[in-house]
């Protein structure tokens, strides 16, 4: 027996613990802050390193800015006190200019960035600290620009000495000679020591300047790769368009602004800028000074979680235990201490059965609250179970008791639904009568429904047929009205052609009188020739006058008889104009009948549909009067079916409520018996309670 018990006891399953939870929440409750502070201190080292960069790369690009202005200023300064001077426009009238030479001299000697001054005759000498075959090789890069420069002084781009090789400009003026000869004073300013300075600068960890030329070529820059490339097409070069300012380039992949300024009077840009990689070596040792914080904030609270974590797991495994002496019966079980007892004293001895001896305080801390609470509450269900071990006996008895009562109203109740489920018989068979009544009066109904649509819709065309009518007795009345003017017309025309053959006729006696003016004009004609030929030579002119009047008069006949039978056609045509005009009156004349007899036609068939119009009104009320009776009756239909069906429904209820209370009944004789189950389990369970 022994065995099988330990054996039941290995196979439970393994409990639980919150220790891992709880380690795992407080720690996150130290690590979460502790990342989001340094999240924030990396935004802000972030911004200072920025604001720190940006800074830099000013103030690199002003400090070689202004070395540029200090040595342009010098040239110009130096340019401007020679020009001042009578001898350097007398050169080709000096007969000695040892003196002039070595004041040139004493200028480059005086300068911190003049390597060297020159006065340059092209073509005829040279004084100064360069030789005239290196002024003839560099010529070419300043003499142009000082031609144009009309007077003011120029400055080339950078350019390689020839000699040296270093790094030089040249800034130059034109001066006039005595003469009229051209000759150009300037000086060489010594780039070098400012590339030094450029190479020399540092901004950041990895940035450095540059210079670009105003044509676009950069110059003086610590990446030699880039040395002499012409950038005069790229955003880094085009976007520099203000005297000072700020451009992002792919010159550092845009993560840092690059600063610019211009030195107008050396043509030159100088730019102060930074690699993508800058912020790689901050970024680096905030996040390992980081890391070693978390990994000891980390080992740090998990020590301090697991010692508290198992503080509270003693605390709950003493709570437990009290629970499980209450579970096994022993409501004597008091919480006397939460200290943590000694390997060798049992776990027992934290509880006490006497509440006198107990160390809990009521007004003590969380934990004495906490205990001396579970004392009271054991107190308290130890008098309850006492109370229901009392109460559960009178229950037992008053179980029996309604038990008897149950099985009496059973019976009574039985009779009464057989009753009643007869009387719901009838009352079913007559609300089946009623609705098929009510069905038979619905059809009817749809039939007169439909009679009176068919008998709307017949009005509704005879309606417009009526209208229609009228439309067409309208449009024959235009028509009539448009064929009288037509006849009208027609018998105008006619009177017109009558006049016109009168008119004709007119002509006609005109062209007979012609024709025979022509006649007897010919007859003269004729004569006249016959006494012209008696006369001889002396009536030969007169001849020939009469035989022109009786070519004339001959022209005269044929053209009045070719008028006499176009008159003729004209007036054979008019009688054929008449003709036609005759038949189409007799026509008009028909034509207008006709029209009358369709007016009149349409106007009796007006009538008739009217008529028809009438009989389908008085149809139409005849059906609505049957469809009102036919509601009437549906209506008292309807109420008797009601009243059938609420006679019906109530003894439905009555039956349901009966059977209701048949089975509420046998439901309370069950709650009767499982109330008196519970008793005596309850006097059962409440007995295992000591």
């Amino acid at each position: 027996m022994k065995k099988f018990s330990k054996r039941k006891k290995d196979k439970q399953p393994k409990k639980k613990s919150i220790r891992t939870r709880f380690i795992l929440m407080f720690t996150s409750l130290v690590f979460i802050p502790i990342i989001i502070v340094s999240l924030v201190l990396y935004i802000r080292m972030d911004q200072a390193v920025t604001r720190r960069v940006l800074r830099e790369q000013q103030e690199a690009t002003s400090r070689i800015v202004n070395l540029m202005e200090e040595a342009s200023d010098e040239a110009g300064n130096s340019i401007n006190a020679l020009t001042a001077l009578e001898e350097i426009g007398q050169v080709s009238s000096l007969e000695e200019t040892a003196q002039l030479d070595q004041l040139l001299e004493i200028v480059q000697s005086a300068s911190q960035y003049i390597s060297d001054v020159f006065l340059f005759i092209p073509g005829e000498t040279s004084l100064g600290t360069i030789e005239e075959g290196r002024l003839e090789s560099v010529s070419s890069q300043w003499m142009d620009g000082a031609l144009e420069a009309d007077g003011e002084i120029f400055f080339s781009e950078p350019y390689a000495d020839v000699v040296s090789g270093a790094t030089t400009m040249a800034a130059a003026v034109v001066v006039e000679q005595e003469d009229g000869q051209t000759s150009f004073l300037g000086v060489q300013i010594d780039m070098e020591s400012i590339a030094t300075i450029i190479d020399e600068s540092q901004i950041g960890e990895t940035g450095y300047p540059f210079v670009i030329t105003e044509t676009g070529y950069w110059q003086f820059t610590r990446d030699t790769s880039l040395a002499g490339i012409n950038v005069s097409d790229q955003d880094i070069f085009l976007e520099a368009s203000e005297n000072q300012g700020q451009i992002y380039n792919d010159f550092n992949e845009r993560t840092f602004p690059i600063y610019y300024e211009r030195v107008p009077e050396m043509n030159l840009i100088v730019y102060g800028a930074v690699t993508s990689d800058e912020m790689a070596t901050e970024r680096n040792t905030f996040i390992r000074s980081t890391s070693r914080v978390l990994l000891a904030s980390m080992a740090g609270a998990v020590a301090l979680s697991a010692l508290v974590a198992n503080y509270f797991v003693s605390i709950t495994r003493l709570l437990r235990g009290a629970l499980m002496g209450i579970q096994e019966g022993d409501l004597k079980m008091r919480i006397t201490s939460f200290k943590k007892q000694k390997k060798r004293s049992s776990s027992k001895s934290r509880f006490h059965k006497k509440p006198k001896q107990s160390e809990i305080k009521e007004h003590g801390h969380e934990l004495h609250q906490i205990g001396w609470s579970f004392n009271k509450a054991v107190s308290e269900f130890q008098a309850v179970v006492k109370d229901i071990q009392e109460r559960a006996k009178s229950v037992d008895e008053l179980a029996n008791d309604l038990s008897e009562i149950t099985e009496q109203t059973k019976h009574a109740t039985e009779e009464v639904s057989e009753t009643i489920q007869t009387i719901a018989h009838a009352s079913g068979i007559q609300t089946q009568d009623t609705q098929e009544t009510v069905k038979m009066m619905e059809e009817l109904s749809g039939n007169v429904s439909l009679i009176s649509s068919n008998m709307q819709e017949v009005g509704m065309h005879a309606d417009e047929t009526v209208l229609a009518l009228g439309d067409n007795d309208r449009h024959m009345t235009l028509v009539n009205d448009t064929w009288n003017q037509t006849v009208s017309s027609f018998n105008h025309l006619k009177g017109d052609i009558s006049n016109v053959d009168a008119k004709v006729q007119d002509v006609e006696k005109i062209l007979k009188a012609i024709q025979d003016i022509s006649e007897q004009t010919n007859l003269l004609a004729l004569n006249a020739s016959i006494e012209a030929a008696r006369a001889g030579e002396a009536g030969r002119g007169f001849s020939v006058v009469a035989e022109e009047i009786r070519k004339l008069a001959e022209q005269s006949l044929a053209s009045s008889e070719m008028i006499t039978s176009i008159i003729r056609v004209i007036q054979k045509d008019s009688k054929g104009m008449v003709t036609t005009l005759d038949q189409v009156l007799k026509d008009s004349f028909r034509q207008t009948d006709s029209l009358k007899g369709v007016t009149k036609t349409n106007e009796a068939i007006s009538l008739k549909i009217q008529e028809l119009a009438k009989h389908i009104f008085s149809s139409l009320q005849l059906a609505a009067t049957v469809e009102e009776e036919k509601e009437q009756v549906i209506k008292a239909l309807d109420s008797i079916e009601a009243s059938a069906e609420e006679n019906a429904s109530g003894t439905e209820q009555v039956s349901a409520n009966a059977e209701e209370i048949l089975a509420s009944m046998e439901e309370f004789s069950s709650s009767i018996e499982q109330l008196k189950q519970l008793a005596s389990e309850l006097r059962r369970s409440t007995n295992q309670f000591s």
